[in-house]
């Protein structure tokens, strides 16, 4: 009895801690990693095409009340992509810009779904195979749904999906009238992301 008192005790006092994480004040920091690689043997003609990309994605928050959070967030990537022998063209970006993210706990109270709106401004450069450089620039504005959960009271891990989003893209900042722009909403648009956050709470 002893045994089952003690440990609901405990599991009460994690859930609480959990909760406190997201209390005014506290401060988090986190992010994700992603790398990922992609190979056509049969591209064209018989030459083998391959790509490969690294994205890292640092964030870190403040809760400015309870469940609130506002923060910043980056974006830092680097790709390449060659087809047979040929040298490979590479590209990098950096992007930046505010989020605004609110947690809402369910009744396990290490779950709390979360919905965040954020900007991103972000600049990069690509490179030929021979040896032009071109500068780039992006824009995205995104509604994203998804959850956290708390592994430990400090620890937790974000699911995010894009949901609705808008970006802009020009290639080659030194042309006019180029750039692109899209618009996703629905289910299929639903790429997930996993990430991390440390919580450092007052």
């Amino acid at each position: 009895m002893k045994k089952i008192v003690v440990m609901g005790v405990s599991m009460l006092m994690f859930f609480q801690v959990a909760k406190a994480q997201t209390t005014q004040g506290t401060v988090s920091v986190g992010g994700s990693f992603q790398v990922s690689t992609y190979k056509d043997q049969n591209y064209s003609q018989n030459f083998e095409y391959s790509s490969s990309s690294v994205e890292f994605n640092p964030i870190a928050g403040y809760f400015v009340k309870d469940n609130v959070e506002v923060g910043l967030q980056l974006g830092i990537s680097t790709s390449q992509a060659k087809v047979g022998t040929n040298d490979p063209s590479r590209g990098s970006s950096f992007a930046m810009g505010p989020f605004a993210r609110y947690y809402k706990f369910t009744s396990n109270e290490k779950f709390a779904f979360t919905i965040q709106a954020g900007l991103l401004f972000g600049s990069g450069k690509s490179s030929s195979p021979n040896g032009n450089d071109t500068k780039t620039s992006s824009f995205t504005m995104a509604l994203s749904p998804g959850f956290s959960y708390f592994i430990t009271p400090k620890w937790g891990l974000d699911l995010s999906l894009q949901g609705i989003s808008y970006s802009s893209y020009d290639p080659n900042k030194d042309v006019d009238n180029n750039k692109r722009s899209s618009f996703v909403f629905g289910v299929d648009s639903f790429s997930p992301s996993l990430g991390f956050r440390y919580f450092i709470s007052r």
